[in-house]
């Protein structure tokens, strides 16, 4: 790699599209913009392979989660035709590809990504497979020590995105709309995946607690899956149809976050939380739960203050008294949407990622980086990721 320039795999195995993906379309974005080569190995079916090709994308495919040993045997051929340095692995499946195509590739080094702080169910594939593993924040590190994985191996680059500004009063108009609400209704945004862990239930009985004590209100949330059916019962039982919409996925999630009075993520298991950096980047009031990553995210690192409101998980009365907050202390939300943001900039850009993955990557081959410098200006950054349109929550 003395050529300063990077050839990379990225290898990614889900077929719906999450956090985790968006990191990894950022990364890949990322270091075609300095200049490297990436190479994408996806499923055929999966949402990040339709983007790829959509926008012309170097990418190979296997047709399910569980690729054949012939289709292995290919993917390695042609990374090694390709001259790959580099695999990326960035989900747990991936990990488990990664090595079995990095087996047969010499002087290839192998990074693994944890997205989340679920617990290591095998440390063994970590410490065989793999020369750094690349953890979104410290609480994903620690899961990875504590659940066996050489600390050695370890490294903490916090995720990080860059938005496209956003005309809040016409983004408020247009869901108003959307919604059939006024844009003076209350309007408050959940974003992820309908999932156990992401604590909607707890949000739903929290609304049922506001709806007596606020203000007419309406919270929508962005997201699909598997507890859909679920969440609108219980939301029939509370009689809250026009408090609560679920309003399926979303291209663009972020304009919903533009146009809210606040964000609310009451989240049970979190390893870092793209949807809350973006309410900060956006000076968008936040109330949270004090779990895994978000407590990285929530708090400042230098003076130890909230960011935002942080209430326990499993709490609706806890969350529905933050959430009246919000209007009722009108001091509180502006110092909090202020040093929010301040503190998203200082830690939370897609620049500051992708230039701590290259790091990574030079560590993994255990070769020293060229010393030509390949920063980008703020702005060139913000055109690179927001060329085009984020997806979360999917």
């Amino acid at each position: 790699m003395s050529s300063g320039l990077l050839r990379v795999a990225i290898i990614s195995t889900p077929k719906s599209w999450g956090g985790g993906e968006q990191l990894a379309w950022t990364v890949g974005n990322g270091l075609t913009a300095l200049g490297h080569s990436v190479v994408w190995v996806t499923r055929k079916d999966s949402v990040l392979h339709q983007r790829l090709s959509a926008s012309g994308q170097d990418c190979l495919t296997v047709r399910g989660k569980y690729p054949s040993i012939p289709e292995l045997v290919s993917i390695r051929n042609s990374l090694r035709e390709r001259g790959i340095q580099t695999i990326y692995g960035n989900d747990s499946q991936a990990i488990n590809w990664t090595g079995l195509i990095g087996a047969g590739l010499r002087g290839v080094s192998k990074i693994g990504v944890k997205h989340t702080i679920f617990p290591i169910k095998s440390s063994l594939k970590y410490n065989w497979f793999l020369d750094r593993v690349l953890c979104v924040s410290n609480a994903a590190r620690q899961v990875c020590i504590d659940g066996g994985i050489r600390r050695e191996l370890t490294r903490t680059v916090y995720g990080g995105l860059d938005l496209k500004t956003y005309d809040r009063n016409k983004e408020r108009q247009q869901i108003a709309d959307a919604l059939g609400i006024s844009p003076q209704t209350r309007l408050y945004v959940s974003v992820g995946s309908l999932l156990q862990c992401k604590g909607f239930d707890t949000l739903i009985d929290a609304a049922a607690i506001l709806r007596v004590k606020a203000h007419p209100f309406v919270i929508a949330i962005c997201g699909d899956g598997v507890l859909r059916e679920r969440l609108q019962s219980q939301i029939d039982h509370h009689r809250l149809g026009d408090s609560v919409r679920l309003v399926g996925f979303q291209q663009d999630p972020y304009r919903w976050i533009a146009a809210a009075d606040g964000l609310l993520h009451p989240s049970r298991s979190e390893g870092l939380s793209l949807v809350t950096i973006a309410a900060q980047l956006l000076k968008i009031p936040v109330v949270a739960t004090n779990v895994g990553g978000l407590r990285e995210v929530m708090y400042s690192p230098e003076t130890k203050h909230p960011l935002g409101w942080v209430v326990p998980t499993d709490s609706p009365s806890q969350l529905a008294k933050a959430i009246c907050e919000i209007h009722s202390n009108h001091q509180a939300s502006s110092e909090y949407v202020l040093e929010a943001q301040a503190w998203a900039q200082r830690r939370f850009l897609a620049s500051q990622m992708v230039e701590g993955v290259v790091r990574l990557i030079w560590d993994s081959s255990r070769q020293e980086p060229p010393s030509a410098s390949t920063s980008r200006s703020m702005k060139s950054w913000t055109e690179v990721f927001t060329s085009a349109a984020p997806v979360v929550g999917r």
